[in-house]
């Protein structure tokens, strides 16, 4: 079987829309993000549980949503685990409006952070103080309101903001990962 490419930000909305799920693609992807971070063995179908209850309509292709929800966990794995440290929140792009992005960005953030919380892993761990600054820190951006202007230092603070972020979730990644080492992730 051909890999399933990992869905866009659009295409995650349409496909969680399909699926009977309200859950914005940006909180959606944070959410699996931070489950994957607290516990990179979730399964696929651990993480449809966490996207919430879903309502499709009759006659939804419930195996299509699967393959999406798979495709995305490997590909956070993928990312989290990636030398070059290619990790990337999933996010409108740079061309889009300043205060739709920075909405998406405390959304994802928002969504990262119950991940985390929704992971029994979690309990047992006690973060570093670096990292419990971090999630401090991500508490703070979940609450981000952009202000209507669209300015160039309104613009770089964003792209700080979500360097930030995207940083913040790696170093978080390295210190959450289990002590023996993670199981080998598909290529496909």
């Amino acid at each position: 079987m051909a890999p399933v490419p990992t869905p866009d930000l659009d295409q995650l909305e349409g496909i969680l829309r399909a699926a009977g799920l309200t859950c914005p693609a940006s909180m959606a992807h944070g959410l699996l993000s931070g489950c994957l971070v607290a516990d990179a063995s979730l399964s696929g179908a651990r993480l449809e549980q966490v996207l919430g209850e879903r309502h499709p309509p009759a006659g939804h292709d419930d195996a299509g949503f699967h393959r999406a929800v798979e495709a995305l966990r490997l590909q956070v794995l993928r990312a989290l685990n990636d030398a070059d440290l290619g990790f990337e929140p999933l996010l409108p792009d740079e061309g889009e409006d300043l205060e739709l992005r920075a909405d998406c960005l405390g959304l994802w953030v928002d969504g990262f952070l119950g991940g985390l919380g929704q992971t029994p892993r979690m309990g047992g761990l006690k973060p570093s103080p670096e990292a419990s600054e971090i999630l401090r820190d991500f508490a703070q951006i979940a609450r981000i309101e952009a202000e209507p202007e669209a300015s160039e230092a309104n613009e770089q603070a964003l792209a700080e903001l979500s360097e930030y972020v995207r940083v913040g979730v790696m170093l978080l990644a390295d210190e959450l990962a289990p002590p023996q080492p993670r199981s080998p992730i598909p290529l496909q």
